[in-house]
């Protein structure tokens, strides 16, 4: 029997602590809380970074606790173009401490007085690539050196994953799931929370990549341990609490660097479930969790990811797709600085499936993005992502050129709308023969630029500012766009058929993009 859901998770990284000094309970009740009020929707709040907490803790380290260690004019190890940051951070939890107990105490209070559920977010393994020196490295790992995935003195090749990975924590050591167990505990034993999320997307390697497979089992013997506590504190309270994670965008991949999903959704050891980091949003395979979550009350969720996906109607085709293959709702990563009727509009939309199958949207091939090895987090995503279908090159001198595939989860009728294919390196004289769903497309009659295009984007530095609204940025690359109507687009898997023709040689013609933009006609 499935629990009632909110349709919209909305997460925060904390970013009034970035955005302004001085933070107080009634700013988190302005500027965050409220903004919330009204959607149905839950909030849901990090923790903190490498064992540095952002939060009342009594067991981890606060953040800024040696406070003489932080440098105001050095960079910041994640917000680099805020520097002295960290120390804003620091006085913010001291002040927040200090007033009103701290910002879950404060939050817990303030969520609960607005009907709005809360859960603290534990970032699982983060490993920015920052200082061990750093006072946001934290020191359980800077003292423990033999615990991390790269062991002292270990040398790797440099820019692969296991380079980019080998700050995180070594799972495979009990010191290092004690830890975890004891600060996820600690955020649902002390606070009147409804629950907390153990984020594996922050970041998503826990072992040596060699062994993770193998131990997996440890890893589902921590989630177990923190799933039966937490029934523990349910039962002595009279409230059930839920145990949520986020997880990588394949059950199998998942499997692969140590986390059993699947085994978690049938054992009843998680409540929820969060799909992906909203990286390869429209590559991602949220059915095969809903799949596996029938006949468990495991709630199944997509996740969106503002710096891929910022437009409304990216957002509004992911919902649509995930709700009607059954997902339970959408979980909202990076968006947590945008206004209130931001918020509103979008709980709305997201929460009336049948006015949302009317809205115009626009479906894309997700492409893999150049997660590059070099940082921590980067390496992680690389490590726990599927390949993708995009990008391809175009050869000139092939007889054939790829066939992707892009589903559509609208019904076609009384529709219109364009496909465009974004690509690098293409020539004026060059041509393309394009056919979607067998039905050629005229090159003649596309419009092709080859000056860029448009997109609505994330706020530049958002995490720093309040309130925050997509922004139109300029695309570099080539464009091409054809106009399509109902009558070659269907329900379903779409399939869309690209060949290079071209006497040019010098440059590797490369496609980066295809999106497909649905309009229904206005009643």
């Amino acid at each position: 029997m499935k629990r009632s859901a909110p349709p919209v998770i909305f997460t925060d990284d904390c970013w009034i602590f970035t955005a302004q000094a001085g933070v107080t309970a009634a700013d988190l009740k302005a500027k965050v809380v409220d903004g919330y009020a009204g959607t149905g929707g839950a909030l849901w709040w990090s923790t903190g970074d490498h064992e540095v907490y952002l939060y009342e803790t009594e067991i981890g380290e606060i953040f800024g606790a040696d406070s003489d260690a932080l440098d105001p004019t050095s960079p910041s190890f994640v917000h680099s173009a805020t520097p002295g940051i960290e120390s804003q951070l620091a006085a913010n939890l001291r002040q927040l401490i200090a007033d009103s107990g701290g910002p879950l105490t404060a939050l817990s209070d303030l969520c609960r007085n607005a009907g709005i559920p809360f859960f603290p977010r534990v970032r699982v393994n983060s490993h920015y690539v920052i200082d061990p020196a750093h006072p946001g490295y934290g020191s359980f790992r800077r003292e423990n050196p033999e615990l991390l995935i790269g062991r002292p003195g270990e040398i790797f090749p440099e820019n692969s994953v296991q380079w980019g990975i080998r700050s995180g924590l070594d799972f495979a050591h009990a010191a290092v799931r004690d830890h975890v167990y004891r600060i996820a505990c600690e955020t649902f034993e002390r606070f009147d929370v409804d629950g907390v999320e153990l984020d594996f997307m922050r970041h998503s390697a826990f072992f040596r990549m060699e062994e993770s497979l193998a131990n997996a089992y440890l890893m589902t013997d921590l989630v177990a341990r923190i799933k039966a506590r937490l029934n523990e504190v349910s039962a002595k309270r009279g409230k059930r609490l839920q145990l949520a994670v986020r997880v990588p965008p394949t059950l199998a991949d998942s499997k692969r660097i140590g986390l059993d999903v699947a085994h978690w959704i049938r054992a009843g050891l998680v409540d929820i479930a969060v799909v992906g980091g909203g990286f390869i949003s429209f590559e991602t395979p949220v059915d095969e969790f809903v799949r596996a979550a029938a006949d468990t009350p495991c709630l199944i969720y997509g996740c969106i990811e503002a710096t891929r996906h910022m437009d409304r109607h990216f957002l509004r085709a992911l919902a649509l797709r995930w709700l009607t293959d059954g997902a339970d709702g959408i979980y909202l990563y990076n968006f947590f600085s945008m206004a209130p009727e931001w918020n509103r509009q979008t709980a709305t939309e997201f929460s009336d499936l049948a006015t949302l199958k009317k809205l115009d949207k626009r479906y894309e091939i997700s492409p893999t993005l150049p997660f590059s090895p070099t940082e921590g987090h980067s390496a992680a995503f690389r490590h726990a992502h599927p390949s993708t279908q995009l990008p391809v090159p175009l050869p000139a001198d092939a007889d054939l050129g790829p066939t992707l595939t892009i589903r559509v989860s609208d019904e076609i009728h009384e529709v219109t709308g364009s496909l465009a294919l974004r690509l690098q390196n293409l020539a004026p004289d060059d041509r393309l023969e394009v056919r979607l769903n067998s039905h050629a497309l005229s090159w003649d009659r596309a419009q092709v630029n080859f000056d860029g295009w448009m997109r609505q984007q994330v706020a530049t530095l958002f995490w720093a500012n309040y309130p925050t609204y997509p922004q139109e940025q300029k695309m570099e690359g080539i464009s091409a766009e054809y106009a399509i109507d109902d009558s070659i687009l269907v329900q379903g898997v779409n399939e869309i058929e690209v060949q290079l023709k071209s006497n040019h040689r010098a440059n590797q013609t490369t496609l980066t993009g295809v999106e497909l933009s649905i309009a229904h006609a206005k009643s």
